[in-house]
Parts: structure tokens; sequence; C-alpha cells
């Protein structure tokens, strides 16, 4: 329901260009930075985020970026390990753009691969060694993918918008009664929907 009234009211701005070309032709090469949160997902809590953006256009009206994404949240479900999560994301994204100099609007397609650094609260570490002799405990790196859309005022300024999906595992390590080391894996979901706010630097 959200993605299509986002979808409706981006179609419906008045952002067609006089000239197709010439006013609505991004920077051939371009950095974006930009900041905002993420929404809590039921198992991550809600977190900021701050982003770096290569931009390169392709051919009009398409640009293809690659993007390093560093975010923090908390994993606080009773399905899993709680503690504190730091995740650096690295991507590609396929982007079509319209729109005139004044005002751009765009939506991008990409592919996510994320590494993650969990660190547990220190009563749930305590439990996890206590109850089921876990010394150790991670997420795995994931692939996943990203819908991404978005505005650009006067070139410069931009809001975006986008729903990234991942489902790592997190990876148990601990020791059984012999002394061996025993792992175990469960699916998790890190993915959610996030705002941010942006400046784009043309080169």
């Amino acid at each position: 329901m959200l993605n299509t009234l986002l979808m409706t009211s981006w179609l419906c701005l008045p952002i067609a260009p006089l000239n197709p070309v010439e006013e609505d032709t991004l920077a051939s090469i371009s950095l974006h930075f930009t900041a905002g949160l993420s929404n809590p997902n039921g198992i991550v809590t809600a977190g900021p985020m701050v982003s770096a953006k290569y931009e390169m256009l392709a051919n009009h009206p398409f640009m293809v970026r690659g993007t390093m994404d560093l975010k923090y949240g908390r994993v606080t479900s009773n399905l899993f390990p709680k503690g504190y999560l730091w995740s650096m994301m690295f991507g590609v994204d396929a982007i079509y753009y319209r729109g005139t100099n004044h005002l751009t609007g765009y939506i991008g397609l990409g592919i996510v691969y994320a590494m993650y650094h969990f660190d547990p609260f220190n009563g749930t570490a305590d439990s996890l060694l206590a109850y089921e002799r876990i010394t150790r405990v991670d997420l795995k790196q994931r692939f996943g993918y990203r819908l991404t859309l978005g505005l650009r005022y006067h070139k410069s300024y931009s809001l975006e918008i986008g729903v990234v999906e991942l489902k790592p595992d997190f990876k148990k390590t601990g020791v059984d009664g012999h002394g061996g080391e025993t792992r175990s894996y469960k699916t998790t979901r890190t993915g959610s929907f996030r705002i941010t706010l942006g400046y784009v630097f043309e080169i």
C-alpha cells in the first residue's frame, strides 16, 4: 500500500522537462552523501545510518551507482540473541530518472552485500554461556536487494526512501560436553525501510 502511494505521488509530480535531454541530464560523475534513519522491523531497532555513493551517468535517462552504507541498531527480539549490531553494506544500483534541472524523480533497483559486527549484551552473553555453552555469536555476511525511490532538488539536494531486504544467519559457536566445538545457525531479518537526506557534489 505504501509503495503504491509513493509511486503514484512520484508519477503525478510536475517534473516533465520541456527539453528531455538538456533539462533532464545529470552530471557525468558525482559523489552523493546521505544520512538518515532506518525503521524498526521487529527484530532490529530503529537506528541512524550514513551513506556514500559514487554515481555515473550511463546513458540518459539511466544512471549507475556504487554505494557504501553504515548502520547502527540493536537486536531486541526474544527469538534471537540480544545485542548491538553494526552493519556495513556495499551495493550497486541501476537508476532510472526523469525530471528537470529544478526537480528530478528517480527509481532504482540494486544488489547489496552486507557485513556485520554483533556485540551481545552482557546479560545475553552470560546466559548463552551458562545455559547453552555458547562462547561466540556472529551474523554471517549476506547478499540482498534494495529498492529506492528518490527526489532531487536543484540537482544538489536529495530525499530518498529505500527498502532493503536482507536475511543473514545468526551463527552460534560453543563447546559440547567433550570439549569439541559446536555450531548452530538461525536465519533472521535485518532489512528495513529507511529515509535519508543528502547532498550531491558534481565532479
